[in-house]
């Protein structure tokens, strides 16, 4: 397997670094101007199979049976879906979405490229026996919980002692949302601490937290926003260590 995976990560190795050090800035707005007319764009994907084809063409040497016309082919088929993917993601008004949706999209890609060139489909044997395995429906189902289901309860518990509006305004008025995207981080790396067993960096996450709330809550007027600030973290770090703890016992 180990042919297989130096081809799926070299491809991939290919593809972020002509997507993230090779494409200048003005390559992007370009193309976001231009769309498919767009010199830039097809400068950029010239670039993505010109950096295909010495990958997959080093495999063919070392571990194919040199069959060139499956490196023309693979070679090609990356540089069209980039270009369709590209294009498409022009029209769209950018935003982590389209980005995700764009990353997700080449890596299919490559990914199916991958199979196409070996003949016993390791990569898929691979996901069948991930798929398979109920370990990997614990872990997902553990990050699930940690996250909305987490705020919901955390939000619900916090009802009762509900911050005045002016103190909330003060608060949490300069990034709206922010609270809740920092609860959903935090009890993320908590979880992945507390799954491979490092427990310390639980501490660090906590640590980390309080160094930059240290000076909103000790600058803060009323006393109840301090309170209100550490329920909700006590609360966010109860859960995610049952959770964390209970996915790790049924993992053993």
């Amino acid at each position: 397997m180990d042919d297989q995976i130096a081809l799926l990560l070299g491809l991939l190795l290919t593809h972020f670094i002509a997507d993230f050090y090779l494409q200048p800035m003005s390559w992007v707005l370009d193309r976001n101007s231009r769309h498919f007319k767009s010199t830039k764009l097809m400068l950029h994907t010239l670039t993505h199979a010109a950096l295909t084809a010495v990958v997959v063409m080093l495999w063919e040497c070392y571990f194919g049976l040199g069959e060139w016309l499956m490196v023309i082919s693979a070679t090609m088929v990356i540089m069209v879906t980039h270009w369709l993917i590209d294009v498409a993601k022009s029209y769209t008004r950018g935003g982590i979405v389209p980005f995700f949706i764009d990353q997700i999209a080449h890596i299919v890609v490559i990914i199916t490229v991958c199979l196409y060139l070996n003949e016993h489909d390791p990569i898929m044997q691979w996901l069948t026996e991930l798929t398979s395995s109920s370990d990997s429906y614990v872990v997902l189902l553990a990050y699930l919980l940690v996250l909305n289901p987490c705020s919901v309860a955390i939000r619900m518990l916090l009802e009762r002692w509900q911050l005045p509006q002016s103190s909330s305004n003060s608060a949490f008025g300069a990034l709206p949302q922010a609270g809740h995207s920092i609860g959903l981080l935090e009890r993320t790396l908590m979880l992945t601490f507390i799954l491979i067993d490092e427990l310390a960096g639980v501490g660090f996450v906590l640590a980390a937290k309080s160094v930059f709330r240290f000076g909103d809550l000790t600058n803060a007027k009323e006393k109840h926003l301090t309170e209100y600030v550490m329920l909700g973290t006590l609360l966010s770090v109860v859960f995610t260590m049952a959770i964390g703890l209970l996915a790790r016992f049924s993992l053993a």
